[in-house]
């Protein structure tokens, strides 16, 4: 976590103050931190020079553009990283993960259900950059199953290092991503280990959750937890565009698969939709069409992304 992603959060609360004159309840409520938060910060900004007559935004951070996505396509905040024009993938995780980790640094309540979904270097990324918190969070639990076919654990792995961070216990879910059929997942799905963990997703109150593109990850293909050929082209004939959980979507949000089509195990479309609040962390070009459609689906509460895909988005129909 960077100086940089503290004082993102510190010129989005002194824009919303001063030159939007908005209430610093209505900020607290729609940046998800207290009260008292924000006028601490609200403070800072006056005694650290960010507050003057106007508000201060450096020349790499984004206000106009977030403001644009948030509008356009109704949620609750967008948070926007710079990026070099020819910034590599890993550039991209880098900077989005070290944004993530701030934002969860500042907005995780005391006894909220923290999901995660598996497989996503970028979140890896932003757990990587977490400091203890002192709040203790009731749980995280992993929303899509992570033991691969080759024996990989990286989800499990993921899920029990974010929940150490966030001091509280895991819910570890004993499955893979993708059964071998609907059949096979049904059958898990009504383990007692299974079904337990399954279960308590309708109370998870914040979901950390990568949005992938139709071409699965390098990280995915390691694991074993992807779709071989035929059923990608059976995906690609739907107008499938990405995934969330590995549940693949179109450009209009809408599934391709229908349940007794889906082999996943992991927190269905549906439930993401009414999840309190879902933080998606994706960037790159090759996933702009997956976070279009993900937009467009309103799965998502929280955007954390790059500056490229944050003025493609705005650019496009």
């Amino acid at each position: 976590m960077s100086k940089q992603d503290e004082q993102r959060l510190l010129v989005k609360i002194a824009t919303l103050y001063y030159t939007e004159n908005q209430k610093q309840a209505d900020i607290a409520a729609a940046l998800h931190l207290s009260q008292s938060f924000v006028s601490r910060a609200i403070t800072r900004c006056i005694k650290e020079g960010v507050v003057k007559i106007s508000v201060v935004q450096p020349l790499n951070m984004f206000m106009g553009l977030e403001s644009a996505i948030q509008r356009r396509y109704g949620i609750d905040q967008a948070i926007v990283v710079d990026v070099p024009d020819d910034a590599e993938p890993q550039q991209i995780k880098q900077a989005i993960g070290s944004a993530a980790a701030h934002y969860m640094q500042t907005s995780i309540r005391p006894n909220d259900l923290v999901g995660i979904s598996s497989w996503s270097s970028t979140l890896r990324e932003m757990v990587d950059n977490l400091h203890p918190l002192a709040v203790k969070a009731s749980g995280v639990i992993q929303l899509l199953g992570g033991v691969g076919p080759n024996g990989n654990v990286q989800a499990t792995l993921l899920t029990q290092l974010l929940a150490d961070q966030l001091n509280c216990p895991a819910y570890l879910l004993p499955a893979q991503s993708i059964e071998r059929s609907v059949e096979d997942r049904l059958r898990l799905i009504n383990s007692s280990e299974v079904a337990d963990v399954v279960a308590k997703f309708s109370e998870v109150d914040v979901a950390l959750v990568g949005i992938g593109a139709l071409e699965p990850s390098q990280l995915l293909m390691n694991s074993g937890n992807y779709y071989h050929e035929k059923m990608l082209r059976l995906l690609a004939q739907r107008g499938a565009v990405g995934d969330i959980c590995l549940h693949y979507f179109n450009s209009k949000g809408e599934a391709v698969l229908a349940d007794e089509e889906d082999p996943v195990i992991g927190m269905p479309l549906p439930q993401v939709r009414e999840c309190e609040r879902v933080v998606a962390l994706a960037g790159g070009h090759e996933k702009v069409a997956a976070i279009k459609g993900a937009l467009e689906g309103r799965y998502i509460d929280v955007l954390i992304t790059d500056r490229l895909v944050g003025e493609k988005l705005i650019s496009l129909p």
